[in-house]
């Protein structure tokens, strides 16, 4: 056998384990995203919820007597908790409240450990997964009464935890969905998006305090000059902002931050 072909054999047999295994790691991930797919149906079987309603109140403004609680002895308008969290806590310690967007697979439980390494792997129950969980900053308030919230979660193939902000890229998914729900087990609140970017995991990570008003507002204008979309949302200096941070790969410690104002509904 010729030396030419010898190499053509070599590179042909390569090539066809470069294959075997790309399609090995999608099936491996596409098995991953099922189990944990699986895990999220099932607890969400097993948990009673309350129905949920889009809230009616536009993007960008507050509807004042939507947000004023209720009268005294007014049981049948009380507030009440979108899940029941003093069980789920004793199923899921740590969790901190509860994620959902429309037409989306975004219907999470948001968990908070002592540090942003143990939810990065694990599964609301503690059992490791690479998947993780989306979880709160250990330095933020569990009541998400800080001015800066920061929610992360992985990005995934199938859109299944943080996956679908990717889309967030295109104007038009924007306009389709500028809002996200968050459920406490104090408020139920609207996330208003306003901006989406790029950022570099060390160097331009979302800041959780500000100096002054000042500062805080600079910084806004700083992520609508740099948004993949335009919005109309009007952020003021009293504004709390939540910040959901996931995987990018446009290059080495690449983040996507897509971020929204906290409303109370």
């Amino acid at each position: 056998m010729s030396k030419k072909k010898i190499i053509l054999r070599i590179m042909l047999s390569i090539s066809i384990l470069a294959v075997i295994f790309f399609i090995g790691a999608i099936v491996r991930e596409l098995y991953i995203d099922r189990q944990s797919r699986s895990f999220y149906s099932d607890m969400a079987a097993g948990i009673e919820m309350r129905p949920h309603e889009s809230g009616s109140t536009e993007p960008g403004h507050t509807d004042e007597s939507e947000a004023s609680s209720p009268q005294s002895g007014d049981t049948e308008n009380a507030w009440v908790p979108y899940a029941d969290f003093d069980a789920l806590n004793t199923i899921f310690p740590g969790i901190a409240a509860w994620i959902k967007m429309d037409d989306t697979n975004i219907d999470y439980p948001v968990m908070q450990y002592t540090d942003n390494d143990y939810f990065l792997t694990r599964l609301p129950n503690g059992t490791p997964h690479r998947s993780g969980s989306i979880f709160l900053d250990y330095r933020n308030s569990r009541d998400f009464s800080d001015k800066s919230i920061l929610l992360y979660g992985h990005e995934s193939r199938t859109e299944d935890m943080f996956g679908s902000l990717k889309n967030y890229r295109e104007q038009a998914y924007y306009e389709e969905n500028p809002v996200m729900y968050l459920y406490t087990p104090q408020k139920d609140y609207m996330i208003v998006l306003f901006a989406g970017h790029l950022a570099h995991s060390q160097r331009d990570h979302p800041p959780l305090q500000f100096e002054d008003d000042e500062q805080f507002l600079a910084y806004i204008e700083s992520l609508k000059s740099i948004s993949f979309f335009s919005s109309e949302v009007d952020v003021g200096a009293d504004d709390r902002i939540v910040s959901l941070c996931t995987c990018a790969y446009d290059f080495n410690d690449a983040r996507l931050v897509i971020v929204g104002i906290l409303i109370e509904i």
